[in-house]
């Protein structure tokens, strides 16, 4: 299979350096953003941003419906501690969760999804659905398999090392 590379040089990588750590750091950055931005845009008619969306996510599928904590969510996005804090309080103002004391620890909040947040999700995930697998589709069809391997692969291994 012959590959052409493309040019990237007016992003600022250049192949020729040799520095293919860089250029792979530096262009998942890239695509990130594309990926990001490309959501954001979905998103932002239902009043939402990707952040939210992924909040609304875990809250509803995640620990069996029983709800997260509030550290639990800010290890699973891409959020500090206060973002988190910030994001839960404008979506519990919104109605789309509730926040409770874990009965266990008082200095925990519990974080569930209500009705209404799970309303919304089920209203913006078929055309979610549908944008992430076009976007993902744009991986050539044979690479698909094997590169969500390598990207998984290195998660973990990244993870270990936290």
């Amino acid at each position: 299979m012959k590959t052409n590379k493309p040019n990237l040089r007016p992003y600022g990588i250049n192949p020729e350096k040799g520095r293919v750590y860089e250029n792979i750091t530096y262009v998942l950055a890239l695509v990130y953003n594309l990926l990001q931005t490309r959501v954001e845009k979905f998103l932002l008619p239902h009043g939402l941003s990707a952040v939210q969306f992924n909040l609304l996510m875990l809250a509803a599928y995640q620990n069996n419906g029983k709800g997260l904590s509030q550290v639990e969510l800010s290890k699973r996005l891409i959020a500090s501690a206060s973002n988190i804090t910030k994001l839960v309080e404008k979506s519990v103002h919104a109605g789309w969760l509730t926040r409770q004391t874990n009965p266990q620890s008082r200095r925990e909040n519990i974080i569930c999804i209500t009705q209404k947040g799970q309303n919304l999700i089920d209203e913006v995930w078929p055309e979610y659905d549908t944008l992430v697998r076009e976007l993902t589709e744009r991986i050539p069809s044979a690479n698909r398999a094997q590169f969500e391997t390598i990207l998984c692969n290195w998660f973990v291994t990244l993870q270990e090392d936290k």
